[in-house]
């Protein structure tokens, strides 16, 4: 079984689908499905998985009107929303499942999409649900205590609803401000790359016959690539050469630059070169000296 998760990148909405496989086909009908509650988005942004690859989803999404975004190669970070969903997902439903049969996870999803919904966020400072309806969805728990404190649901409507999603998009913004001066107080000056460069990338996928074996003694890069073009915000699309070529196929991926390091590094030669001149030169100019200086001994 997996799961499909779909976030709603402002509201932080979620919603979970459990699924028997990873298939285009079932991918296509779980967003039909979903767009037909909410509406088609403008942009979807998913990983490199082949449900999305594939040339069945290119024509889902061009007959939506999507912008679909790939992410680069071995990059979750760039989908950060749902892979933190992921691992929250993840330790709910084992929670959910504690002391009972592992194979009824996929009964517990409701909750738990339920509970990520009414929880309020960090960053929006309100929860899911009462940025998307205007108002708290209440929980099964919340239905008992009602009945006891015999409370009422307030909507918010009109303006008062602008200005709710105002303020959280403020406070997204903060956040996001925040969390870029943490990452950028550790980050060193990217490479400049150009079109036409070679490069070697990360190993992040390995061949079937290695699978299940130590990877100790393989080779942490593998190229050369050549850059064909660049890319908004560090990425790069990288095309194989003649000599990683397999069967005569064409490679082309999007890479993050955190993945790719120059074929060739031509500073450390040049460094030595110029050690190598100096020295050179030192040696020179020390057997002219002492030349002049024999020279001097001689008119004495």
């Amino acid at each position: 079984m997996y799961i499909l998760v779909i976030i709603d990148a402002f509201t932080k909405f979620i919603s979970i689908r459990p699924g028997r496989d990873t298939k285009t086909t079932t991918t296509i009908r779980v967003l039909k499905d979903f767009f037909s509650y909410f509406g088609a988005p403008t942009r979807l942004i998913t990983d490199r998985g082949t449900c999305f690859t594939s040339s069945k989803f290119k024509t889902f999404v061009e007959d939506s009107r999507i912008k679909h975004v790939l992410n680069a190669v071995a990059t979750p970070r760039a989908n950060g929303q749902v892979e933190r969903f992921n691992r929250t997902i993840s330790e709910a439903l084992s929670a959910k499942c504690h002391d009972k049969n592992d194979n009824t996870w996929d009964e517990y999803v409701s909750d738990v999409q339920l509970g990520l919904n009414t929880s309020v966020n960090k960053s929006t400072g309100k929860s899911p649900s009462e940025l998307l309806f205007g108002y708290n969805v209440k929980t099964v728990s919340e239905n008992i205590l009602g009945d006891i404190i015999n409370t009422t649901t307030d909507r918010i409507s009109g303006d008062e609803l602008i200005n709710l999603r105002n303020e959280s998009m403020h406070k997204i913004e903060k956040q996001q401000n925040l969390a870029k001066h943490r990452y950028d107080k550790h980050r060193k000056l990217a490479t400049k790359y150009n079109i036409g460069d070679l490069v070697r990338l990360e190993r992040t996928t390995f061949d079937k016959d290695r699978i299940g074996k130590s990877k100790k003694l393989m080779a942490k890069f593998h190229g050369p690539y050549k850059i064909v073009k660049i890319l908004p915000n560090d990425r790069f699309l990288v095309e194989d050469t003649p000599i990683t070529r397999k069967k005569g196929k064409k490679y082309e991926n999007v890479v993050s630059i955190d993945k790719i390091h120059p074929w060739l590094n031509f500073k450390s030669l040049d460094s030595e070169n110029d050690s190598d001149g100096n020295d050179k030169s030192d040696t020179k100019d020390k057997s002219d000296s002492e030349n002049d200086s024999d020279g001097n001994d001689k008119s004495e």
